[in-house]
């Protein structure tokens, strides 16, 4: 008889220019494999709040790292010239200057990746019994549609708890019926909101909407929180994790709180 487990599934975005050229192998990590490839250093302090905050739980990672031609911005000259515009070319809340067209195509090649690395947690770690096992999930940037591909694999299977968004990249472009999940939450930029910060203090790497599906959510089961006032913001810092130690002061009971 399988014995029910908990998985805390981390799903990673873009992991740096010196890797642009190399492609998800859509494995399965711990957090200290051999060889010292995987993707857990990408989270700083962040999976090991949550893993205490979820305990008993086993936690996996998952590499949704892809170049940049999957995404809005599709090549590093792109991104450099959202950057400069948005940073320095811009006062106010203009929306020109974001690379936001979707990359369909570029999505679509994250989201497929996702689901044979969902099909390889099947057949590595979970039983296809009556005793589902649950899954709950953590995923940034790019990760977000690799993400929604390893869920489409994986639902069928498992029991869905609580699943963390952030900043995602192309958020427009899919999502799912979340509500199916136990608790939703997505985190990032205010951007199009009533009282938005200014464009230069926007999260210009993976510029936000609301995920597909998110305001469909039952009262009670989650919603989007934005980075607070007085926390560190820009094109890059509203993105990258090394910048969000707000996150740390959400308290058990707060709104945007994420644990069991």
């Amino acid at each position: 008889m399988h014995a029910q487990k908990r998985y805390l599934i981390f799903s990673n975005g873009y992991r740096g220019l010196h890797l642009d050229s190399i492609t998800t192998k859509n494995e399965i990590y711990t957090v200290s494999p051999a060889g010292g490839m995987s993707p857990a250093g990408y989270w700083f302090d962040i999976d090991d709040t949550l893993i205490s905050r979820f305990e008993p739980v086993i936690p996996l990672y998952i590499d949704g790292h892809h170049p940049v031609s999957t995404s809005m911005h599709r090549t590093k000259g792109r991104s450099i010239w959202s950057w400069t515009v948005t940073r320095f070319g811009w006062i106010g809340r203009s929306n020109w200057g974001f690379n936001d067209e979707p990359n369909e195509e570029g999505f679509r090649t994250r989201f497929e990746n996702g689901k044979r690395c969902g099909e390889r947690f099947l057949g590595s770690y979970s039983a296809q019994t009556d005793a589902a096992d649950t899954l709950d999930m953590v995923c940034h940037s790019m990760g977000y549609s690799y993400a929604l591909g390893f869920i489409e694999a994986v639902e069928p299977y498992v029991v869905l708890g609580k699943i963390l968004i952030l900043a995602p990249e192309s958020p427009g472009v899919a999502g799912m019926d979340w509500n199916k999940f136990q608790e939703v939450w997505q985190y990032g930029s205010d951007r199009f909101e009533k009282g938005a910060d200014i464009t230069c203090r926007q999260d210009g790497i993976a510029p936000q909407c609301a995920v597909v599906g998110i305001d469909y959510l039952e009262p009670g089961k989650g919603g989007r929180l934005f980075i607070p006032k007085g926390a560190k913001k820009g094109f890059i810092r509203s993105h990258h994790l090394s910048y969000w130690d707000w996150f740390y002061g959400i308290r058990r009971g707060e709104r945007g709180w994420f644990g069991r």
